[in-house]
């Protein structure tokens, strides 16, 4: 999957790259810079938490053989490409220059969502494995309040995905994975069993999105779930929205030795 890059850059420079105008990113070769990819996104926190995606990434020995494959006013506008070769070297010396220079070049990225049924891959084999691993992945660091999650999710929910008792619902924002929903239906529950945003995707829709998937696959609103006591303020919202109802609170020991488990609209086996 594509990871996210954070860099610091002049605000001047950024409001060029923001507004579509500069459009090539010149770097030298730290460790960081070599490990970008194209597909990946970067991002420059002390303006924004816009991310812009790296669609192309070129090296070259040093800045002059770059300055000659690439548009410099790309880079550096309302300057000569000697006037730019200058630049360059003054902000990166000889010793930095000698690590290779990379371009990258950027584009804006817009908020495409998207939404994914793992059954709906069934019949392609590697993007079936692709998206389970990356759902299991976002959903990895849940294992502190659910021990078994891995088990669970390899043994139990892929298997509903096959014998279609279950599904597992991806939401993507360009094409990263932005949340999650595991389902089971069968002839005893309609259930969500693990429903999670992942945290940067926060407050752009992507639970109501994955809500509407659910509750369409589920048949109801009002879906059998449980979560974990600190959690519930995460989820004040959608209860409140959808008018879950509290039914049934589990002891500590339940799933985990730190957190009581918070039914909503039906019941767990005691």
């Amino acid at each position: 999957m594509a990871r996210n890059y954070n860099w610091r850059i002049r605000r001047e420079y950024y409001n060029l790259i923001d507004k579509g105008i500069k459009t090539l990113e010149v770097r030298v070769g730290y460790p960081d810079i070599k490990k970008v990819r194209k597909g990946d996104t970067i991002t420059f926190t002390d303006y924004s938490n816009i991310r812009f995606e790296v669609i192309r990434v070129a090296y070259y020995e040093d800045f002059s053989e770059m300055l000659d494959s690439e548009d410099s006013s790309k880079a550096i506008l309302g300057v000569t490409k000697y006037k730019a070769l200058e630049i360059y070297q003054e902000i990166y010396p000889e010793e930095k220059e000698s690590l290779g220079v990379y371009v990258f070049e950027l584009k804006k990225q817009t908020n495409h969502m998207r939404i994914y049924t793992l059954s709906s891959l069934i019949s392609d084999h590697n993007l079936f494995g692709k998206f389970a691993n990356a759902a299991y992945s976002v959903t990895d660091c849940i294992c502190k309040d659910y021990p078994k999650h891995f088990e669970w999710y390899w043994a139990k929910q892929i298997p509903r995905v096959f014998n279609g008792t279950g599904e597992v619902v991806i939401c993507t924002i360009n094409n990263n994975v932005a949340g999650v929903a595991f389902l089971k239906k069968d002839a005893t529950e309609s259930k969500i069993c693990t429903f999670l945003v992942v945290e940067t995707y926060r407050g752009k829709h992507v639970a109501t999105k994955m809500l509407e998937h659910s509750f369409e696959y589920l048949g109801t609103t009002k879906p059998l779930i449980t979560i974990a006591d600190y959690k519930i303020s995460m989820f004040e919202s959608i209860i409140q929205k959808y008018n879950w109802k509290l039914t049934q609170t589990m002891d500590v020991g339940y799933y985990n030795n730190t957190s009581r488990e918070l039914v909503y609209n039906g019941k767990l086996p005691e």
